[in-house]
């Protein structure tokens, strides 16, 4: 929980086309992100295997942002890597 400070998660909403925003949104406890994830692609969009069910997405269960299990990631990445 954050602390009382007087800041408000409600009032902050990261946004974005790929899953850094749905990790910000976790990892301070916000009450929510926006999303676009058709675009930007192929680094849009979350994680293979993750849905998005009624306006919901669960994060990851593995370590990263969800990048690492996008597999029309892997080429791009893989090319950069060489």
């Amino acid at each position: 929980m954050p602390p009382d400070d007087g800041w408000n998660p409600d009032r902050c909403v990261p946004h974005g086309g790929h899953q850094f925003n749905l990790s910000i949104e976790s990892a301070f406890h916000l009450h929510g992100c926006e999303s676009y994830p058709d675009i930007f692609a192929p680094f849009g969009g979350f994680a293979n295997g993750y849905p998005i069910e009624d306006g919901y997405v669960r994060l990851p269960d593995a370590p990263g942002i969800g990048l690492e299990l996008k597999a029309s990631l892997a080429p791009v990445l893989a090319e950069l890597s060489t």
